[in-house]
């Protein structure tokens, strides 16, 4: 690691401590970098959704979105899908507070609006016209137009209150699924739709919300709203409307009956199930707050493993699909597991 050549050192190879001046500029520096990267997130969340809406990766040769998102810079789908939803809200948020005359419509979004960190984007996702008027209420108090650094805290303190409201339950909810329950794992896919369509959503935005998150098939976006609606109100009347409705079209053309594609339906599915309660033990002994590396190092103590083992690698995987619910990634990185062994 480089230090400071004006820096004098000290005994251990530390460097003697700042004065009070010094300590200030650079915490004012460091300030200034973390603006600059949350500002430069914003920019490349909109170039991000420009590329999807343009459907570049046809143009460029890749078969899908993600397989060019992974190529081109390294993220996988739901990242880059993140960076979409993330786009749109900001555009949102920006046109709103245009219209209630607190932005210029020249003005830079990622400028004003560049405090947000990227949960905060997902929390808000679709409530923009709200964070718009609390902003707006707020600013009604002040004696002239807030300037930029007065409309960017009001920005901050609205989300930070409307992500709070979203946060409260308006009815009680009704008990998840203990482990027993054969629903348990349909109640935990509905936790996983209700990030990508928070409960604010109409049926309509949140099939919206979930099309862009991948639920990219007719099939998946009815069940995707049938486990949300169980995850949110505890009724399973949705969730067994769409099993007894379970049509299959388009086997029709290999020859497959409704009996037999329904059943593979149900393998796949207890697959996905006996993955997610292997995940949920590993996340006992590695809690989702940590990282990956630090995941295989807990997980490799409990099991007296290698952390750099392929069974402790397998482990993150499914410790990974109990927090994400992308059984698909899951599935990409066990063909890549196959292919190398």
């Amino acid at each position: 690691m480089s230090k400071d050549p004006a820096r004098e050192s000290v005994e251990g190879g530390l460097v003697a401590p700042l004065g009070e001046a010094e300590a200030r500029a650079l915490t004012d520096e460091i300030r200034a970098a973390i603006k600059g990267v949350k500002a430069a997130t914003g920019r490349l969340a909109a170039a991000v959704r420009r590329a999807h809406e343009a459907r570049v990766w046809v143009t460029l040769g890749y078969p899908s979105w993600k397989a060019y998102a992974k190529a081109e810079f390294g993220i996988g789908r739901s990242h880059a899908y993140r960076l979409v939803d993330q786009a749109i809200t900001s555009e949102q948020l920006a046109t709103a507070l245009v219209e209630l005359g607190l932005m210029s419509p020249a003005g830079d979004d990622a400028l004003v609006l560049g405090d947000l960190s990227g949960r905060a984007w997902r929390e808000i996702q679709d409530r923009a016209h709200d964070v718009a008027a609390l902003v707006a209420d707020r600013a009604a108090t002040f004696e002239g137009t807030p300037d930029l650094e007065q409309l960017r805290a009001l920005i901050v303190r609205a989300v930070d209150d409307v992500r709070a409201e979203a946060s409260r339950p308006d009815t009680p909810q009704e008990p998840a699924p203990t482990g027993d329950d054969p629903d348990a794992f349909a109640h935990w896919e509905g936790t996983i739709a209700l990030r990508h369509a928070p409960a604010h959503l109409t049926d309509a935005e949140a099939l919206a919300a979930l099309n862009v998150a991948g639920y990219d098939t007719e099939t998946r976006l009815t069940r995707a709203m049938a486990v949300r609606a169980f995850a949110l109100h505890g009724s399973r009347d949705q969730l067994q409307a769409f099993r007894a409705a379970l049509d299959v079209p388009e086997q029709g053309g290999h020859g497959y009956g409704r009996q037999d594609v329904v059943a593979g339906r149900a393998l796949v599915e207890q697959l996905q199930m006996a993955c997610w309660r292997q995940g949920t033990l590993y996340l006992e002994i590695a809690p989702s707050r940590l990282s990956d590396r630090a995941a295989a190092r807990a997980l490799a103590a409990a099991f007296g493993e290698d952390p750099q083992s392929s069974t402790t690698a397998e482990r993150v995987e499914v410790r990974r699909y109990a927090i994400t619910g992308d059984f698909q990634a899951y599935e990409e990185w066990e063909n890549r597991a196959l292919a190398r062994a």
